[in-house]
């Protein structure tokens, strides 16, 4: 009788970052000028994970892209934000997105604020 093999060991999360859930509309902007709406799932300052409309995602690994972050349920946020990045890897209606530079714009001043 040979002996039963173990499921290997989970490997350990190799992410230099925390993730933060997040569900915010996302568009994707490739380099030759397409767009892409997708949803960013959670977020950290090097990275974030889309979920691709219809379980497909049209990006390709290695692909240019600049992805500006709506925030339109959370009006009290200081900032909009855009990134620039590539995509690092394409999981079905999945894509991680490394991010390697970024902006974060301060939302004029609230009439009461003045």
């Amino acid at each position: 009788m040979e002996p039963k093999s173990q499921p290997p060991e989970p490997s350990p999360d190799r992410r230099k970052e925390a993730r933060y859930p997040l569900e915010a509309s996302v568009l994707v902007r490739k380099a030759n000028g397409e767009t892409l709406r997708a949803t960013a799932t959670n977020i950290s300052s090097s990275g974030m994970r889309l979920l691709c409309p219809n379980g497909s995602c049209p990006l390709t690994p290695g692909e240019e892209v600049t992805v500006d972050v709506e925030l339109p349920e959370c009006p009290d946020k200081p900032f909009s934000s855009w990134g620039f990045g590539r995509v690092a890897h394409i999981d079905g209606g999945d894509a991680g997105i490394q991010l390697y530079g970024g902006h974060f714009d301060p939302l004029p001043p609230q009439e009461d604020e003045q």
